[in-house]
């Protein structure tokens, strides 16, 4: 299976998730794309589920002189950090500090650009759509998980066009759902499974963002 684009992705995803979420939709549920590859493939599941759009900023966390990452933070969560991955590489205490520091900056330097003005939609007692373009790095999607488990969602599911069989198995035990268009065994990437692909820039995130989430349907909680 091969996906036109992010957009198109995103309607059959949409087609897919509808059922799980039959009488839930409105006020009850929220979509956050995992920004900003995911909010395109987001955008397109919150349109059709009218449901408000959110965004999710995780950056991987990596060390200079080495290709593999040591880990991922999401939001203001602490980081998670692959501690076999870190021996493996040498990864000294002050090089972890570093790159925390240094990809904190941009979570937040993101989160103030995506919504401008206003908190992050509230998750307490909702249901939660958080939506990839692709699970394909199991240390971002569980960093976003942990993240939004903080928020008391009543349910998350993680949603996503292609995901790799073993990842999609291994992050099913720690949300309600998984659900994905496509299971290859081996999914390392994202983009060979698109025919068109492009780099999303925090320009068209902000954009999409703010198309489903006017200033009137913002709601207070954790910036």
């Amino acid at each position: 299976m091969r996906f036109l684009d992010r957009s198109t992705a995103g309607h059959q995803l949409a087609r897919r998730l509808a059922p799980l979420l039959s009488g839930r939709a409105g006020s009850g549920v929220v979509v956050l794309g995992l920004a900003p590859g995911g909010l395109p493939v987001a955008a397109e599941v919150a349109e059709a589920l009218d449901a408000p759009l959110d965004a999710t900023v995780v950056r991987s966390l990596a060390v200079r002189g080495h290709d593999r990452p040591i880990g991922a933070i999401a939001d203001g969560d602490a980081p998670l950090v692959d501690r076999h991955t870190l021996r493996n590489l040498g990864v000294t205490a002050a090089e972890l500090g570093a790159s925390v520091k240094r990809e904190r900056v941009e979570v937040h330097r993101r989160e103030a650009l995506y919504r401008p003005g206003r908190d992050r939609l509230p998750l307490d007692g909702r249901t939660v759509v958080l939506v990839s373009d692709g699970l394909t790095d199991g240390l971002t999607a569980r960093a976003a998980v942990h993240a939004l488990a903080a928020d008391h969602p009543a349910r998350l599911i993680l949603a996503a066009p292609v995901c790799d069989a073993r990842i999609a198995a291994d992050l099913g035990r720690d949300v309600d759902a998984v659900v994905c268009l496509h299971l290859p065994r081996y999914a390392h990437a994202a983009g060979p499974w698109y025919g068109e692909f492009h780099e999303v820039t925090d320009r068209e995130a902000a954009v999409l963002l703010q198309r489903r989430t006017p200033a009137g349907r913002a709601g207070a909680g954790r910036g």
